[in-house]
């Protein structure tokens, strides 16, 4: 029995091939508006089938040549076949389309080039109420607060830059390369290292965007510009906050780092935050809706270090120190099978 992520990728095939079903067609559309990285995925899938159907190679090829070449370059010494099932077919064909075009360039290219490769980009994603570790080709590490993600190009190791593009809060341990500088793209800016470790904090729902350097020095720029025009550098214990809707950049030279980077070790830290700071933080570490209930709400501010602790603890130790009260309506599971997020009201 199929399970539901085989499912989709047996309609995307048809869909691709022109055999896809109305009804079919129409889970798709509704499966690719469900979640962005569903669309990414889609366009890469669907660029891979487009290449292999565009693939072509001169008129004339001496086919037992061109097996005898193959066999000696790949270094082949024996083939074995394999009985594969619909979704592993599947994958070989779009696989077999990008390797048959290398194996045509690097063959008909000679001496003059080197095997043609293929670019494309892949994501890693924090689902919300959880922190995923990633580990790049370089030996850099980033750990992905809830509800972030990471997108990288497949010849990241092999650029003169090793750039990413974040969405969301991630924490950087950059391994040094003085010849391949590390850039981080988060929004309308750019950070530049060559190793080092630092935070970004770059949710695209909230105005500002948090850099604070932990070790080594950063250069902060525009997106895309040349980095001789840096808007700012950052020495260790120093926060830089980019105000998306002012375009200005304002530096703290000395930070409570435990505070911006206590997340990685499942610390949740608010010092004096106003409700709107808090509500924000609680929504995205665990995942669920807050909403408020009464304009007093907003003259309350909270300090406290939880860790992991669940929502309902939290929420009770704000009560015990202010006049705060709250009701939790549960995840109920919608039309389509998925479930609703939890719905918190502060009073």
């Amino acid at each position: 029995m199929h399970t539901d992520k085989e499912s989709i990728y047996d309609i995307i095939s048809r869909y691709l091939g022109g055999d896809a079903s109305d009804q079919e067609a129409s889970r798709l559309r509704r499966w690719l508006s469900e979640d962005r990285k569903n669309q990414i995925e889609f366009d890469d899938i669907a660029a891979l089938w487009e290449k292999s159907q565009s693939l072509q190679f001169p008129e004339r090829i001496n086919t037992h040549k061109a097996l005898t070449t193959v066999h000696t370059k790949g270094k082949i010494k024996r083939i074995k076949t394999y009985r594969l099932s619909l979704m592993q077919q599947i994958a070989a064909i779009l696989v077999i389309s990008i390797l048959l075009t290398g194996l045509y360039h690097y063959f008909s290219a000679g001496d003059r080039g080197a095997m043609y490769e293929t670019d494309y980009y892949q994501e890693v994603s924090a689902a919300y109420g959880t922190r995923t570790n990633v580990d790049l080709p370089d030996g850099t590490t980033v750990i992905l607060n809830s509800g972030s993600s990471l997108r990288f190009s497949s010849l990241f190791s092999k650029d003169d830059t090793r750039r990413v593009e974040l969405r969301g809060e991630g924490y950087f341990e950059v391994a040094k390369d003085t010849e391949r500088p590390f850039i981080v793209n988060a929004g309308r800016i750019d950070i530049k290292v060559l190793g080092t470790q630092f935070n970004v904090n770059a949710y695209g729902v909230e105005p500002d965007i948090d850099i604070v350097l932990v070790e080594g020095e950063v250069a902060i720029g525009e997106a895309n510009s040349k980095f001789s025009d840096n808007i700012m550098m950052l020495e260790p214990n120093q926060l830089a906050r980019f105000n998306t809707a002012e375009s200005k950049i304002y530096k703290e030279t000395s930070v409570t780092l435990e505070k911006h980077i206590g997340w990685v070790e499942g610390r949740l830290i608010f010092e004096d935050d106003p409700i709107r700071t808090v509500v924000s933080r609680l929504e995205k570490w665990y995942g669920v809706d807050v909403k408020l209930d009464g304009e007093n709400l907003l003259n309350y501010r909270f300090t406290g270090t939880f860790v992991n602790e669940s929502l309902e603890g939290v929420l009770d130790a704000f009560s015990l120190t202010s006049p705060l009260t709250y009701d939790i309506k549960p995840a109920t599971k919608d039309r389509t099978g998925e479930y609703t997020r939890k719905i918190i009201t502060l009073k």
